[in-house]
């Protein structure tokens, strides 16, 4: 499993932003490509797959656990599905008794947070950065596990991921960047230059490119960056994409790219690119590839988290944040058609092919 990224992410990131990027990175590969590695050669923390093993548990012990949901997305109902579905599975409903809020307008989530820490939850399920920071700071006492927080230690959460201090752990939903390159070989075994374009004001495509390019590097690739904040700029990039002969675009999950993607997606067919890119959506507007986060899993093993607190009896300051993936490789039918590719028996059996034509 790869070591964990986030601190020498975080220097290098802030190299970025004013303009003097300069490091030189090694970092260890393995059939695992869980995020990563630090400076100090720091191992990231064991993290063991969902378990199903149900357990005997007394009649008269029972919890109250409040589930806080900040939006309607299917990622959202994914991670909620997950958890019951997880509790379920090892025999804990019967002990526990659930209370579900969704609640997208941000004052009154604060207030059913407030709402359920007086009426004596034991245990708090945040789904989402919001609601997670928002419990954070109304309760230190009741324990809280949170769900799709890309990087719980810079936004405050836990005091570091490896040891989260606190009341408060959980599951990560850091985008599977190095999977998402894993995928070029996979599918494009003739690739030797990738280029990858992202908003250099946002600062999680910029983590998103970082690190697109260290794997691509261990690949053997010449990986270039374009850092883009304008029009001007995103073509002045594509022109350069284009003279260098690039063979695969990689584009994170990014506001500004999101925005003109469709002039991407345009270029990239009108020379044959393909490009991979952070998520489904991306993928279905045009792109051929990605590989996408199963946001049941995540709940899954808030799950477990969760049963390791109340039942287990074990500190949440103790419990790692998990930073391990349950991912599905997904490839646009329509963009491999179009590009032509004719994908190995091997490729055909690690990914899934979409075929938007037929959903439509």
């Amino acid at each position: 499993m790869k070591k964990h990224i986030v601190l020498i992410m975080n220097m290098v990131l802030a190299a970025v932003i004013v303009g003097a990027i300069a490091f030189t990175i090694m970092h260890a590969l393995s059939s695992d490509k869980a995020p990563a590695e630090p400076a100090d050669e720091t191992t990231a923390p064991a993290v063991t797959e969902a378990s199903t093993e149900a357990v005997t548990l007394p009649a008269g012990e029972r919890y109250k656990v409040g589930i806080i949901q900040h939006s309607t997305k299917a990622d959202s109902d994914s991670c909620y599905a997950g958890f019951i579905s997880q509790l379920n599975d090892r025999g804990l409903l019967s002990n526990i008794d659930i209370v579900y809020v969704v609640e997208e307008n941000d004052d009154k989530c604060k207030e059913e947070i407030s709402r359920l820490v007086d009426e004596g939850c034991d245990l708090l399920y945040t789904v989402g950065p919001f609601a997670s920071k928002a419990a954070a700071k109304i309760t230190d006492e009741i324990p809280i596990v949170f769900a799709m927080v890309s990087d719980p230690e810079e936004a405050g959460l836990v005091e570091s991921n490896e040891e989260p201090g606190g009341s408060i752990t959980g599951v990560s939903s850091y985008t599977p960047c190095f999977e998402q390159i894993d995928l070029i070989p996979l599918l494009l075994p003739d690739a030797k230059r990738v280029a990858a374009i992202y908003s250099s004001t946002d600062e999680n495509a910029v983590r998103q490119a970082i690190i697109a390019v260290w794997e691509s590097e261990d690949y053997h690739y010449t990986a270039d960056r374009y850092p883009v904040n304008s029009a001007d700029d995103l073509k002045e990039a594509t022109a350069k994409i284009k003279k260098e002969k690039t063979d695969v675009i990689y584009l994170p999950i990014d506001s500004f790219i999101s925005e003109h993607l469709d002039s991407i997606v345009s270029f990239a067919d009108k020379n044959g690119i393909p490009i991979i890119c952070g998520n489904e959506k991306m993928m279905r507007r045009g792109c051929l590839a990605t590989c996408e986060i199963n946001y049941t899993s995540i709940g899954r093993r808030c799950a477990d988290l969760s049963y390791d607190i109340l039942f287990g009896k074990k500190d949440p300051a103790s419990l790692p944040v998990i930073y391990k993936y349950d991912c599905y490789n997904l490839v646009n039918r329509q963009v491999a058609d179009k590009l032509g590719l004719k994908l190995s028996e091997v490729a055909l059996q690690n990914v899934e092919m979409v075929d938007y034509e037929k959903k439509e």
